[in-house]
């Protein structure tokens, strides 16, 4: 799918009319389904990513143990994706998306050279790491500090803002996954969220209370 100037500038105005110009040109934007990889661990980084509609999910994969990173919302990219502008390791983490997204996929290349030809780009990009930087202390903050129940709750209550529906449609496996937990100890953490009626739960609907 072609890039859409009237698309860039709804959801990028800081970034100018020449840069968006430049970006319409080199760039494209496609849309990814539910689960679809944007990034996979392991490959080689072609694209900076950016979030244009929808959300996405970042997480690694270590030994078998999967656990969730953080998320990535509308007008952000990936501070690992930053990290791999100037490397050509392969790529130690995968991102989903969490609904049908639209992505901004900017070559590598021309990232790299936007960094340092447009200071709203590189902004974008200092702001994209201070963000998730402290996306990843906290996720690390809440593994050594936090018992699984307060994890768990803040998690669903996270999912739950960045769907804004009040209703989540999520597997305790899924749950488990992202946690770096097993799925019998989330449903037993839900089932105490339920009885202090924090949660409501139905079949695979989660309702926050």
């Amino acid at each position: 799918m072609e890039t859409d100037i009237h698309i860039l500038q709804n959801c990028l105005p800081d970034f100018g009319k020449e840069l968006l110009i430049e970006i319409e040109k080199f760039s494209t934007v496609k849309t990814f389904a539910v689960d679809d990889f944007i990034v996979k661990q392991g490959q080689l980084a072609r694209y900076l990513p950016i979030v244009l509609e929808g959300h996405v999910k970042a997480y690694s994969n270590e030994d078998g143990l999967q656990f969730l990173l953080y998320y990535i919302t509308p007008k952000e990219s990936c501070i690992f994706s930053f990290v791999h502008l100037f490397s050509q390791q392969p790529i130690d983490f995968s991102a989903v998306p969490e609904e049908e997204t639209k992505i901004l996929l900017i070559p590598i290349e021309k990232a790299k050279e936007w960094t340092l030809k447009y200071p709203s780009f590189n902004n974008m990009i200092i702001n994209g790491f201070q963000k998730h930087y402290n996306d990843l202390l906290e996720t690390t903050k809440q593994i050594i500090c936090y018992k699984l129940e307060d994890r768990l709750w803040n998690y669903l209550k996270t999912k739950n803002e960045n769907t804004g529906s009040g209703e989540l449609s999520i597997t305790h496996k899924n749950i488990a996954d992202d946690l770096g937990t097993s799925r019998e100890v989330i449903s037993r953490v839900m089932r105490k969220l339920e009885l202090d009626n924090k949660i409501f739960q139905e079949g695979r609907k989660i309702k926050i209370r």
